[in-house]
């Protein structure tokens, strides 16, 4: 037996395992499985923009945002099937093609947190101790919504 061959082919398995061990670690997991996937957000930023969403969603947001101040102080339900704008913006997205939906979900949620957000500062300039999850007072809510000059506009 020629022990410095023996070595040599030892070396040269190990050499190839560390090689395999790079390889692996520096090429993508999947590669290719969401490269022509509509929704793969990988290094884009050309779906967070303002598209149009019928009015009747829009306003079936604010309702919910609205139910939510009342029921939860502002809280959103941490179980998404119990969520109304979680199956408002579902239930809409779900009626897009994939081409569309990335755009209309960025929108939806702008108008969930300019509505949310209207809400939150009108609730704490009539009620300066309100906070996240406590109640809000119910006269509070129908001033905002009595005003004719409801926004649905994002």
């Amino acid at each position: 037996m020629n022990f410095s061959s023996i070595g040599n082919l030892h070396q040269s398995v190990k050499i190839a395992q560390m090689k395999e061990l790079v390889d692996s670690q520096s090429s993508p997991r999947y590669p290719g499985t969401y490269d022509n996937d509509p929704m793969n957000i990988t290094n884009r930023t050309d779906w967070k923009k303002i598209v149009p969403v019928p009015d009747k969603v829009k306003q079936d947001l604010i309702n919910a945002v609205k139910e939510t101040m009342e029921q939860n102080g502002g809280m959103r339900h941490a179980n998404e099937e119990k969520d109304p704008i979680h199956r408002i913006k579902q239930t809409y997205l779900n009626s897009l093609p994939k081409s569309e939906r990335l755009s209309a979900s960025w929108t939806l949620t702008e108008i969930y947190r300019n509505e949310a957000q209207r809400l939150v500062d009108f609730v704490r300039v009539k009620d300066p101790s309100w906070d996240w999850g406590k109640p809000v007072k119910t006269e509070i809510l129908e001033e905002v919504y009595k005003s004719p000059n409801v926004d649905i506009k994002v």
